[in-house]
């Protein structure tokens, strides 16, 4: 099927991404402005609305980025999609979840959905900062928990990345930012409703809910440490680890955070602006991979499917052909062997 198919179908099936049991009055979601509709829907129905209103001015976001409008909801029923429909992938993230919601005695249900909605709707919120190049915000461990879902890899890489993409790109990075801003304003949002909803409320606040917010605010924050622009710069920033293999980020080890950074690399609107031109785009999604052909005419191709082959560079083995992809989701897996 196509991926614009995937995606509707899955924005179609309400059941599988309305956590909140709350139908949605967004028609569709063709253009960046019934987006950005989807996106307050969620927020206003899950009693985060003031974490969108804190972090970021989201008709400024339609205004300047109204793709990355797109990309956020894209990107969120595009995972889910895939997670439906992949049986390996979706095992290996729920028994991780189940052990997170076991690990900190959660009453919350605490799934798949939940978390993949903090994931995906935040993720992008914070890229009017990275280019606004107000390069005075600084991060600190301090404003986040205890580093968790991410290999602990990262964890020196953060500050040397980020002076690396303020000196050499004049940019902070939005998913630092935007990690670090997440869970400041989940966590504020739980205390302020925690003391003041009734009981009987349907929304659920309890402070171990904080726990699962570190662990998608690290998903977030470390989304985009990856290699961008020139290797020999890297080497001089203390970042050399990011340029080879063995890959970090490993399905089994990692999963949430493995899916998340493949599903936002391979959802295409970025790069194809035009959601009617999705329909070019083939998935076939099967437990050894996934494939992704585009045949589209208008010279989208090349881009498309150079930045798909990008993650063979970081996050798994990958196989280009001329009109496709395929990426393989056995390595870092305990079945994998190499042939």
């Amino acid at each position: 099927m196509s991926i614009k198919d995937l995606i509707q179908e899955t924005f179609d099936k309400h059941e599988y991404w309305d956590y909140y049991s709350d139908p949605f009055s967004v028609d569709n979601i063709v253009n960046p402005r019934k987006c950005i509709e989807f996106i307050n829907r969620f927020f206003s129905v899950s009693g985060k609305a003031g974490c969108l209103v804190d972090i970021v001015n989201i008709d400024e976001l339609l205004k300047n980025h109204p793709e990355r409008c797109q990309h956020i909801v894209y990107v969120f029923l595009l995972g889910i999609g895939i997670y439906n429909k992949n049986s390996k992938i979706k095992i290996i993230i729920d028994e991780k979840i189940q052990h997170y919601s076991q690990k900190y005695k959660c009453k919350s249900d605490v799934n798949f959905i939940f978390i993949w909605f903090l994931c995906c709707l935040f993720h992008d919120l914070g890229y009017i900062k990275e280019n606004s190049k107000e390069l005075e915000w600084e991060f600190s461990y301090n404003e986040i928990g205890k580093m968790e879902g991410v290999p602990f890899f990262y964890r020196g890489k953060i500050k040397k990345y980020l002076k690396y993409r303020k000196m050499e790109c004049e940019r902070i990075d939005h998913g630092i930012y935007a990690g670090i801003s997440m869970y400041k304003e989940l966590c504020k949002k739980r205390s302020e409703q925690e003391s003041v909803l009734e009981k009987n409320s349907k929304l659920c606040w309890e402070k171990e809910l904080e726990h699962i917010y570190n662990i998608a605010s690290w998903i977030v924050l470390c989304h985009n440490i990856w290699i961008i622009g020139n290797p020999d710069k890297y080497a001089e920033y203390g970042l050399k680890e990011l340029l080879g293999k063995p890959y970090p980020i490993k399905l089994n080890k990692s999963p949430l955070f493995f899916f998340f950074c493949l599903i936002d690399s391979i959802e295409p609107i970025k790069n194809m602006k035009d959601f009617a031109l999705l329909s070019d785009i083939d998935i076939d999604i099967a437990e050894v991979g996934i494939k992704i052909s585009s045949h589209n005419t208008n010279g989208l191709n090349e881009k498309y499917l150079n930045s798909i082959n990008g993650i063979g560079d970081w996050l798994t083995i990958v196989h280009r052909d001329k009109n496709s992809v395929f990426i393989n989701l056995n390595y870092g897996t305990s079945n994998y062997m190499l042939r």
